[in-house]
């Protein structure tokens, strides 16, 4: 069963439209990546999502149920983390879970043993008696999951989850949603860091000015011709002879040239080059990034949103 769909959603306030016919879903197991520049609607798609807000028109559905007509039974598979989770910082991070633990209303004989079992899965046991005042950044974000994560919902939904972590702590954080993903968690992750969205997510939908442009796996919007980068020793020898080969070749720096070319290729290019007295520095694929093909679809948009998610990161 489709843990997540959204189906014709809108939002409008007045003359003004936030989103506009939304339709995306979200499989078991899947990590699920939205990306989209600032005012794109990401933060009011979420909010219709986790029952903030209602939307305008179309409809949606958690694990089958209308979150509009079956609003407990849908929020009852739901999990949220909204950028940095709330916890009680004088309080243990047994102790935050043990509060929310009562308020989700797990039955009193199995909230130790569920406790013990979500801090396993985000990795705190040996941290969890410790004041959560003394817990790093990284791991506040593994106990906000741990939260979440105590009434057993089968969609996780994450709204920025690794602002102002630093490179480890967001390795540490892209290891456990994978882990949750293997063993058939659904995750929703809204995120500016274009770079961990390509490793974490399975499937990507890119909204711009209120609308989906695309909904894709991340491979299949990865996937373009193969392109290599070539260090020569002569760019205009290089490009000239290249031409008269049938391949076009554009400067890409400092004695640097990509190429459009299949790989079965590659080994005659380069004798052909070496034989017409052009040395090779180096031969190197030059891969896609989900970076381009953002910005592809959403133009200055797009890069404005990349500078403040690379912001974020470099202000950890």
């Amino acid at each position: 069963m489709t843990v997540l769909s959204l189906d014709g959603v809108s939002k409008r306030i007045g003359s003004r439209t936030l989103v506009q016919d939304i339709a995306m879903t979200v499989e078991p197991g899947e990590v699920y990546g939205f990306l989209g520049p600032n005012g794109a609607g990401k933060t009011t798609t979420i909010r219709m999502i986790v029952g903030l807000i209602k939307p305008t028109a179309g409809q949606i559905h958690i694990c089958g149920h209308d979150i509009q007509k079956e609003r407990r039974e849908a929020l009852r598979s739901v999990g949220t983390i909204v950028e940095n989770p709330e916890t009680y910082s004088y309080l243990s991070g047994r102790q935050n879970l043990l509060h929310y633990a009562r308020l989700t209303g797990i039955p009193r004989k199995k909230i130790k043993p569920r406790i013990d079992e979500v801090a396993e899965i985000v990795g705190l046991s040996d941290r969890l008696d410790d004041l959560v005042k003394r817990y790093s950044l990284g791991m506040r974000q593994r106990l906000g999951v741990a939260q979440a994560l105590l009434a057993q919902p089968r969609l996780l939904v994450l709204d920025e989850p690794t602002n102002g972590l630093d490179p480890a702590g967001i390795r540490e954080f892209r290891q456990l949603i994978r882990n949750l993903a293997a063993d058939g968690m659904s995750v929703f992750i809204s995120s500016h860091m274009l770079s961990e969205i390509q490793q974490m997510c399975d499937r990507v939908a890119v909204l711009n000015q209120g609308k989906i442009l695309t909904e894709k796996a991340v491979t299949e919007l990865l996937d373009s011709e193969p392109r290599y980068r070539l260090c020569v020793s002569s760019l205009p020898l290089a490009q000239s002879i290249l031409q008269s080969w049938g391949k076009e070749a554009t400067e890409a720096g400092k004695n640097e040239l990509l190429i459009t070319i299949d790989h079965k290729e590659v080994p005659a290019m380069v004798r052909l080059l070496v034989e017409s007295n052009v040395d090779i520095h180096g031969v190197a694929e030059d891969k896609s990034s989900l970076e381009e093909a953002f910005l592809a679809m959403t133009g200055e948009e797009g890069e404005a949103a990349i500078v403040a998610g690379k912001g974020e990161e470099k202000d950890a």
